[in-house]
């Protein structure tokens, strides 16, 4: 732990700068109570929103002496192991089924089966079976889908069979209007071992669509206001069951220009579901999401949800005392310490959670109560009437005691 903070410490005299003040709009303060201990500070939506997109713009300062930081993503990551299977048994179905039976290495645990096929332009159901002596069978997905699709310039495919991880040697799959049975190429057994991101929800929509879902599509436009703060991927929240989806999200900036930013699936079987949609970091005002129902019934998408990686601002306080969070210069350059900051998070070292105190903008006198004012605007602005109100009534008493004053003297006189 020494070394750590020690290597971290000693950073902060490369810190050559000499900002403006004024060149920053926010400030967040900043409570330390426990020096030369690791600090951490959560952006959360609200400081994303009105700083740089790249996060450049961040400092920390200790009365006049900025401090060195690192900021850490609390991203995922995934492994996967794959292994050749066998694929037996073919058996074309009366019912225009294809039928057949996938062989597993020996001793081998897998998540997924991912199969290969010729051809496109399709969307087929399977149904999938597991089985430790190829005889007696139990079901592992009730009703999945495979797909091959091409439309609006973007091509899905999704020939992933998702299921708990198994160590049953043989699948059998039975895939619905499949009739050639040649155009199956191959199988391949996965072991897909994942440690999701830590996500943060930036905005929600309670989603109305453009013009009514058809069985063709379904178009959610969502407006993310005129500061939007950086998403990463959409999260949506569905009471539907058995489907897949190909999915798109278009961006724009003035509503009518639009660009393609990522592309996706969403499904939902008894064994899995995936119903987020990663599209890289993205801050434009509009989104559009648009879902392809292929004929299917349209989705019931009751909220989707904006969501960010969690990033972590980390620093160590050399004093105790108040500190400052800067940001909001779209001019400011990156800092550089000249040397990276590298800690494993989960490591077992003493660490502070800040929470960052409410945002003031500079040189605004009311910026410490301006969360308060923002909640109750009818408090604030009547009391501003109240007081004009008061001193108009004030200034009016004393003219006219001020105009009285030469006809009293004349009547004495």
């Amino acid at each position: 732990m020494s070394r750590f903070l020690l290597a971290l410490a000693l950073t902060a005299p490369l810190l050559a700068e000499t900002p403006d003040p004024a060149q920053w709009e926010y400030r967040r303060r900043l409570t330390v109570s426990s020096p030369g201990v690791l600090h951490l500070v959560r952006l959360g939506p609200d400081i994303l929103a009105h700083a740089r997109p790249d996060l450049a713009d961040l400092r920390i300062f200790h009365q006049d002496t900025p401090l060195s930081y690192s900021i850490e993503s609390l991203a995922g990551s995934a492994t996967e192991q794959s292994y050749a299977a066998t694929i037996m048994d073919r058996t074309p179905t009366a019912g225009g089924e294809l039928q057949f039976v996938v062989r597993a290495p020996a001793a081998t645990r897998h998540s997924r089966l991912r199969l290969s096929a010729a051809g496109g332009g399709f969307l087929r159901p399977v149904h999938l079976e597991s089985s430790l002596d190829g005889k007696s069978w139990e079901t592992l997905i009730d009703r999945a889908f495979i797909l091959a699709h091409e439309q609006d310039g973007v091509t899905w495919r999704a020939l992933d069979l998702v299921y708990p991880p198994s160590t049953q040697p043989y699948l059998r799959a039975r895939i619905g209007d499949w009739p050639d049975p040649r155009t199956l190429t191959g199988a391949t057994l996965l072991l897909r071992q994942e440690t999701r991101p830590l996500m943060q929800t930036v905005r929600e929509f309670t989603p109305v669509p453009e013009s009514p879902p058809t069985p063709t599509e379904t178009i959610l436009r969502l407006d993310f206001g005129e500061k939007p703060a950086p998403w990463s991927r959409l999260r949506a929240d569905t009471s539907s069951q058995s489907f897949l989806r190909p999915v798109r999200v278009t961006l724009s900036n003035d509503g009518r220009s639009w660009r393609t930013a990522c592309s996706g699936m969403l499904f939902h079987t008894n064994a899995a579901q995936e119903l987020t949609l990663p599209c890289g970091s993205q801050h434009a005002r509009y989104a559009r999401l648009y879902i392809y129902n292929l004929g299917g019934p349209p989705l019931q998408i009751s909220r989707i949800a904006a969501e960010s990686l969690v990033r972590m601002l980390r620093f160590v306080p050399h004093e105790q005392g108040e500190h400052s969070l800067w940001y909001g210069n779209p001019e400011a350059k990156p800092v550089s310490y000249g040397l990276a900051i590298i800690a494993d998070r989960n490591a077992p070292i003493e660490r502070i959670v800040l929470v960052p105190g409410p945002e003031r903008r500079y040189g605004d006198v009311l910026g410490a109560i301006q969360p308060w004012t923002k909640e109750h605007p009818a408090i604030l602005y009547g009391a501003v009437f109240a007081i004009a109100a008061i001193i108009a009534a004030y200034t009016l008493r004393l003219l006219r005691k001020t105009a009285a004053k030469p006809g009293a003297e004349k009547a004495g006189s």
